[in-house]
């Protein structure tokens, strides 16, 4: 009985902790289900999504908040500054003065000594209003990164959305092109079995028919990896397929009113690499600004609290008082220093002109990236309208490709060239359609507009 009743316990808990796993599993199904962006999910909704949740951006704002507590030390020097310490001596001869030909005891030959020092900067030659200028300006500058960071994730999350469409809709032509040439394989083993065209005919379609099941199956694994980019830069698990949504809009961005210069000068008001170079030349000159704090003087109030004495609280000593007190002024300047601040110096004058010539550089590098994606807008709308031409050539030239075939008029390798032209069309065109609006998404990155 005893080792039933064994058997039935363990059972029993078996059964709980397998309940108490599948719960569990539901709940975190469901916290999963629910951290998930709504679908099916539009272009706009993921941009809003990923920039919610991309750990890149997580990353910038980090970087803004390391650069506030630059900010926060480089205030804090101009406070005054509270030291305590404490110093324990033990001589080992006891001091003495000679008098009078006597040598009479100066002090203990053990010492306890507590002191309290408080130092308030006055003049430190502007190295702490350069110092704190430069953090603010470091502050700025971990923004403007923020801000590019942003921008970049809007393009990518927009270039990844559309990626997936289009390999979609590759994959569908891929498939649809495998239907055909397997209704073109059965006319040709029909045409075979009546003795109207030769053997060959039906090995062509199989060459034809094992050529598109390779290109439908790389068409297969574009996909998929196009669904892992996006979730890459939504943060969401790569098992996760998200179920996405075509608009209109999204495929059709309105069109562009304005000059390449205008674009370029909305670039330069809003460009956030600009901005952050134009920043970081200004924080170099903070930075010399701070190196030629060497030449100065520097100024100090200094007030001061001493206890010392032989017990360990420095309450007795019988050679001279056991505490005072003290204020004063310090000033230190140094005189030569083998001209270490005047190198210190020259060395922010060169980075500042280096920083200058990159600036130049970054202005140019952005003009080009402003024409390439306005001339490829531009190629890209007007090869929507020649491949839709295109495609609608192709499927009337296979239709009459098709019908010369049953007339017997052309060979079925004719018929099987149609059929690649309507793919290869059909495939442009939306290559040509996603490709328009992922032009549009590399000029808005280019200009700097905030989305």
């Amino acid at each position: 009985m005893q080792g039933k009743g064994k058997i039935l316990f363990a059972a029993a808990a078996a059964i709980v902790l397998a309940l108490a796993s599948i719960a569990e599993a539901d709940e975190k199904g469901a916290a999963n289900s629910a951290s998930l962006p709504g679908q099916p999910l539009t272009m706009h909704a993921a941009v809003v999504y990923g920039l919610e949740h991309n750990p890149l951006i997580f990353a910038a704002e980090e970087q803004i908040q390391a650069a506030a507590q630059s900010v926060n030390q480089a205030e804090a020097k101009f406070y005054p500054k509270l030291d305590t310490g404490y110093s324990f001596t033990e001589l080992d001869d006891q001091p003495y003065q000679t008098f009078n030909g006597q040598d009479i005891p100066s002090s203990h030959t053990e010492l306890n000594r507590w002191e309290v020092t408080l130092t308030q900067p006055l003049f430190t030659g502007f190295s702490l209003s350069g110092n704190l200028a430069a953090a603010k300006i470091g502050k700025d500058i971990a923004s403007y990164d923020r801000d590019g960071v942003r921008m970049d994730c809007i393009r990518d999350i927009q270039h990844a959305f559309l990626q997936v469409l289009l390999s979609n809709r590759l994959l569908e032509v891929a498939r649809d092109h495998i239907k055909a040439l397997e209704v073109q394989r059965k006319n040709a083993v029909s045409q075979f079995g009546q003795g109207l065209t030769p053997r060959n005919d039906v090995l062509k379609a199989d060459v034809a028919l094992a050529e598109a099941t390779q290109n439908e199956r790389a068409a297969v694994k574009d996909l998929h990896l196009a669904k892992s980019r996006l979730n890459r830069l939504l943060n969401i698990d790569y098992s996760v397929d998200l179920t996405l949504e075509e608009s209109d809009w999204e495929n059709t961005p309105p069109p562009n009113t304005l000059t390449l210069e205008q674009l370029f000068l909305k670039a330069q008001e809003q460009r956030p690499e600009l901005r952050s170079a134009k920043a970081a030349i200004d924080a170099a000159q903070q930075r010399m600004r701070v190196a030629k704090s060497g030449y100065f003087p520097q100024i100090s109030a200094v007030g001061g609290y001493y206890r010392e004495g032989e017990d360990f609280l420095a309450d007795k000593n019988d050679y001279t008082n056991s505490y005072n007190a003290s204020i004063g002024l310090k000033l230190r300047w140094n005189l030569f220093e083998g001209g270490e601040t005047h190198a210190a110096a020259k060395e922010w004058v060169y980075r500042r002109n280096a920083l200058e010539r990159q600036e130049e550089d970054l202005v140019n590098r952005v003009y080009l990236q402003i024409q390439d994606a306005y001339e490829q807008v531009g190629v890209a709308k007007a090869n929507i309208e020649t491949s839709r031409t295109a495609l609608a050539q192709a499927l009337e030239n296979e239709r009459i490709t098709t019908v010369q075939y049953r007339e017997q008029m052309v060979v079925f390798s004719e018929v099987l060239d149609a059929q690649v032209y309507v793919m290869q069309s059909r495939a442009d065109y939306y290559k040509a359609l996603y490709g328009h609006r992922m032009a549009w998404a590399d000029l808005q990155r280019a200009i700097g507009a905030s989305f």
